[in-house]
C-alpha cells in the first residue's frame, strides 16, 4: 500500500484526467529529497532517470530534514514531491505508482514468472545488499575518515563536489564519529555484519558481484532489454557506496571491474524500445542469482519471520559463515507478506508456469509461509 502525507492511500485518490490512456496527474517536475550517500536515494534517482521524467535531486539537510519529516512521518530517506505537493516515501511503493502511472515506459513486467521475479530480485537487493553497504563504509576506519567530507557537506546543503572549508573539514571529522558509533556500528550489528564477519561479508560480495559481472556482460539489465525495480537497486547500491567510497571500490576493483561501467549503464539509462527477455522466459545467467538469494536471503526471511512470530527482536541464521545474529525484521515481513500476496493472486494457469521455473528453483517457498499479524 502506497502512502501519501497526508495517510491517505494513493490507491483511494481519485484519478485525474487522462490523454491517450496515460494519466497526467503526474505532469510537471518531481523533486528527490535525500543524500549522496543513500543506496534508497541513488536507486529512486536511477528509476526517475530511467522513466525520464523531469525532476530536481535536492539534499535533505540539517534545515530541510525537519520540514520533510513532518510531511513523511519519518526519518528515513529518500522522499519523493510529486508536481501536487505530495510528500511519498519508501522506493518500492514509489516504483509501483510511478509504474501504473506511466504505462508507456513501465519498469515492473506484466507477465507472471517475470513480474514475480521482479519482486523477488527487488525484495533481495533491497534487503540484502545493505549488508554489504554498511559492513563497507562503517567497519574499516580509513573509509569512515573518507566518507566524512560527503556526509558533512550533504548534511549543511553542499553537494560532494562543492567542497568544504578547512574549518568544515574540521566539524565534519568530528560529526563522522558520532555518525559511526551513533549509527553506523549499531545497524551492522543489526544486520551481523560488524567487524567479526567483515571478511565473510567481503568473500559473499565478491562471490556475488562475479555472478552479476557474468550476467550484466551478456545483458543490459536482469530481465532482459528492458530495467525492472531490482535494476534500480543495483545502481543505487554502486552509485552510492562501491564506487563511491574507497574500501568497497578496491572489492568491486579486486572481483569484478567491468560492474562499474555495467552500473554507471543502468543508472544513467533512459526508457526506449527495448524490451523483456522473450515468451517470459528469464535468462539463464540469472540461475546463481537465484540461488544466492535463496541460501542466504531467504534463510534469514525464515528465522526472521519465526523470531517476529515468537516476539524475539534477534535471530540467528546460517549462512554458510557459522550461526549470525541480527535483528529480525518488521518492513521484511511486510515486504515478504506483499509478494506472498502477489503469487496468490495469479490464477491457476499463471501460478502452475510460477512454479514451474521459479517454484523449481526453491526461491518461492520463504514468501508462501503464512502471514504474520504485525
Amino acid at each position: 500500500m502506497i502512502h501519501c502525507e497526508i495517510c491517505k492511500p494513493i490507491a483511494e485518490i481519485p484519478n485525474l484526467a487522462t490523454h491517450n490512456g496515460v494519466n497526467k496527474m503526474f505532469e510537471g517536475s518531481y523533486t528527490l529529497w535525500g543524500g549522496e550517500h543513500s543506496l534508497f536515494t541513488r536507486k529512486l534517482q536511477s528509476m526517475l532517470n530511467y522513466l525520464d521524467v523531469d525532476y530536481e535531486f535536492k539534499l535533505k539537510t540539517s534545515d530541510s530534514g525537519p520540514k520533510i519529516e513532518a510531511r513523511i512521518g519519518t526519518h528515513f530517506i529518500p522522499a519523493l514531491e510529486t508536481p501536487e505537493g505530495w510528500f511519498i516515501h519508501d522506493t518500492t511503493p514509489i516504483g509501483l505508482m510511478l509504474n501504473a502511472k506511466y504505462p508507456d515506459r513501465r519498469i515492473l513486467p506484466s507477465s507472471p514468472v517475470q513480474k514475480i521475479a521482479a519482486h523477488l530480485l527487488e525484495d533481495w537487493s533491497d534487503e540484502w545488499f545493505g549488508r554489504y553497504a554498511i559492513s563497507s563504509r562503517w567497519c574499516y576506519p580509513h573509509n569512515v575518515e573518507h566518507v566524512a567530507k560527503g556526509f558533512y557537506a550533504n548534511r549543511i546543503g553542499k553537494f560532494m563536489k562543492e567542497g568544504l572549508t578547512d574549518q568544515e573539514e574540521i566539524e565534519a571529522a568530528e560529526m563522522i564519529k558520532m555518525v559511526r558509533d551513533n549509527f553506523g556500528l549499531n545497524a551492522c550489528a543489526n544486520r551481523g555484519c560488524g567487524p567479526d564477519q567483515a571478511d565473510a561479508v567481503r568473500q559473499d560480495f565478491e562471490s556475488l558481484m562475479r555472478m552479476c559481472d557474468s550476467h550484466y556482460s551478456q545483458h543490459r539489465f536482469l530481465l532482459g532489454d528492458r530495467a525492472s525495480f531490482g535494476d534500480f537497486t543495483f545502481a543505487g547500491l554502486f552509485k552510492a557506496h562501491i564506487e563511491a567510497d574507497p574500501e568497497p571500490r578496491s572489492w568491486i576493483d579486486s572481483c569484478a571491474p567491468k560492474m562499474i561501467d555495467h552500473m554507471n549503464r543502468v543508472f544513467e539509462a533512459r526508457t526506449d524500445s527495448g524490451d523483456y527477455y522473450p515468451d517470459d522466459q528469464l535468462p539463464e545467467t540469472l540461475n546463481p542469482l537465484f540461488e544466492h538469494m535463496r541460501d542466504t536471503y531467504h534463510k534469514f526471511l525464515v528465522v526472521s519471520r519465526e523470531a517476529l512470530s515468537a516476539g524475539e527482536k534477534w535471530c540467528e541464521v546460517d549462512i554458510g559463515e557459522g550461526p549470525v545474529k541480527m535483528r529480525s525484521l518488521k518492513y521484511s515481513e511486510v515486504s515478504r507478506s506483499h509478494i506472498k500476496k502477489e503469487i496468490e493472486s495469479l490464477n491457476p494457469e499463471e501460478r502452475a508456469k510460477v512454479d514451474s521455473i521459479l517454484g523449481s528453483m526453491g526461491v518461492l517457498e520463504a514468501y508462501l509461509l503464512p502471514e504474520l499479524s504485525l
